[in-house]
């Protein structure tokens, strides 16, 4: 950031001095527009927009932000692991994002007990839901849970009607296929052993719907612009970021920046790219007339 910093100051002063020698510009025009700022105020201004907003005890380490992944049971989109070893995904770009609005580097580890990490292997924890958070403090909310089903066609929320007698894929064991079992929408079910078969099916038209989970229904859908979302089978529940209870000046920066890079359009930035912008899902999004 300091060096694309410095690049734009350099291109300051060329300008400066390219204007500061036309001679057809009016006098004083040129002096106006360029002595309110100089060049060393507008660099110290910029870096004060990217000083760190919090430091240690705050955070375990000095100019970082360190961001536990539950990588073995978070899946895509929001964490994917390559063969290598690298990790990818929502949860890794939106990290890092609120790690750059509070003027920090990032840093990521493998966590597995929500509460217990805090504090002692991570400062935060990605994509957490309340019930899930033990002990710890839930900040803000950039997800939700929930099973759905999805179609050929337009974003709809459909109705029982639309759905009661056509045919659905499936994983089979899946949760998804555990809760639509419990509600009283009868579709006849065809099992795949994976997701992208259901989604292949789904494109091809040998099934009218695919039920699954939310947000890995939207990931897959997102390479078939055919593929939308036609409503959720249970109420969503917010998925945020897990913070230590009594860590309230951390509770109080995450926020703050989960709140700056919602608002200025970086996080629609990062669901365009990972489920093509799906909008999130509330109480609206429940398949209408489910019992």
């Amino acid at each position: 950031m300091r060096t694309y910093i410095r690049i734009l100051a350099s291109c300051a002063v060329a300008c400066a001095v390219a204007l500061g020698t036309t001679a057809c510009d009016p006098k004083g025009t040129i002096d106006g527009i360029l002595t309110p700022t100089s060049v060393e105020e507008a660099i110290a201004a910029k870096e004060a927009q990217h000083a760190p907003t919090v430091s240690t005890p705050v955070i375990l380490e000095e100019g970082y932000l360190t961001v536990g992944l539950r990588t073995a049971e978070t899946t895509a989109p929001f964490c994917i692991t390559q063969a290598g070893g690298e990790v990818m995904g929502m949860d890794i770009e939106i990290a890092s994002l609120l790690a750059d609005a509070m003027g920090l580097k990032v840093r990521f580890v493998n966590v597995t007990t929500v509460d217990a990490a805090l504090g002692t292997e991570c400062d935060i924890v990605m994509n957490v839901e309340v019930g899930d958070a033990g002990s710890a403090t839930v900040v803000g909310a950039y997800s939700e849970s929930a099973s759905a089903i999805f179609r050929v066609g337009e974003a709809a929320t459909l109705s029982t009607e639309d759905l009661t007698g056509r045919t659905v894929g499936l994983q089979g064991g899946s949760i998804s296929q555990r809760l639509l079992s419990q509600t009283d929408l009868r579709m006849l079910e065809t099992s795949y052993g994976n997701l992208n078969e259901a989604f292949e099916a789904l494109a091809a038209g040998e099934v009218d719907y695919v039920c699954c989970d939310l947000y890995s229904g939207a990931y897959l859908a997102s390479f078939y612009p055919s593929i939308s979302l036609a409503g959720t089978l249970d109420v969503p529940t917010a998925e945020g970021i897990a913070v230590a209870a009594d860590n309230t000046a951390l509770q109080v920066n995450v926020q703050s920046a989960l709140d700056t890079i919602q608002t200025n359009g970086l996080v629609a930035l990062v669901r365009a790219a990972w489920i093509a912008g799906m909008p999130n899902a509330t109480n609206a999004s429940v398949i209408q007339g489910l019992g």
